[in-house]
């Protein structure tokens, strides 16, 4: 466990050792360089899209260079040493020769408050000696939240998933309360079709009303009935 201890600390002194040589290192490079956002001219930057920046860098100097990365970080607007949120870095390993130019793309994600913020791009140089690092782009953006849209696929899902809800809950409600009217009423229809007038003769012997049966049934029915009578008058 003491050992464990001891390689711990030893660890931590050679690290910051090695931070306090690169520091020592570090050289002010005659490096110029310029941002522009091709997409943002205005420095408009929406909130969930992939914001680009076009670095210019000019080596003025006869030593060359080589771009090793590009980081930045988003600040405060009011105090720059407020860092929000470190940027991720990119490498690129490019040479940079004495007195010549480079262009190179740096991309990022804003995922922010809408409003002003500040923004710092960093260019980190390597040479033989020295590293440096040089501004590449520190002002003021504006973030804005994307623009809803009508016609977004996940809006219109979202609206057929709520109709298909409001239709299901009315038709439970209706059929939970308007479902037993609807059966007695088609009952009651059934047996009132099902049933027949009737009335008593003069004898007091129920007759069939037979006003409901076609005619021309009745008039089969009176024929049978005439040829049964003269067929038991001739038997007599």
């Amino acid at each position: 466990m003491m050992m464990t201890k001891y390689s711990s600390l030893l660890i931590l002194g050679l690290l910051f050792v090695f931070n306090l040589v690169i520091a020592q290192e570090e050289a002010q490079a005659h490096v110029d360089v310029t941002a522009e956002f091709p997409d943002n001219p205005f420095g408009l930057i929406v909130n969930g899209q992939r914001n680009k920046v076009i670095l210019d860098i000019q080596n003025k100097e006869k030593t060359p260079y080589t771009v090793f990365a590009i980081s930045g970080q988003v600040s405060k607007v009011d105090d720059f040493s407020k860092v929000i949120r470190n940027l991720t870095a990119t490498r690129y390993g490019q040479i940079l020769s004495a007195g010549s130019s480079l262009q190179l793309p740096y991309h990022f994600y804003s995922e922010y408050a809408p409003g002003e913020h500040g923004l710092t791009v960093y260019v980190d140089l390597l040479s033989e000696n020295s590293i440096a690092r040089v501004v590449g782009y520190n002002g003021t953006i504006t973030i804005t939240d994307p623009e809803g849209s009508w016609f977004d696929l996940q809006l219109i899902f979202m609206y057929f998933i709520l109709a298909a809800g409001a239709a299901g809950v009315a038709y439970v409600i209706r059929e939970a309360f308007f479902g037993d009217v609807k059966k007695v009423k088609k009952t009651k229809k059934v047996e009132e079709s099902n049933e027949r007038p009737t009335h008593r003769d003069e004898k007091g012997e129920m007759v069939l009303d037979e006003s409901w049966i076609p005619e021309h049934h009745r008039n089969l029915n009176k024929q049978q009935s005439s040829k049964t009578k003269k067929r038991a008058s001739a038997r007599k």
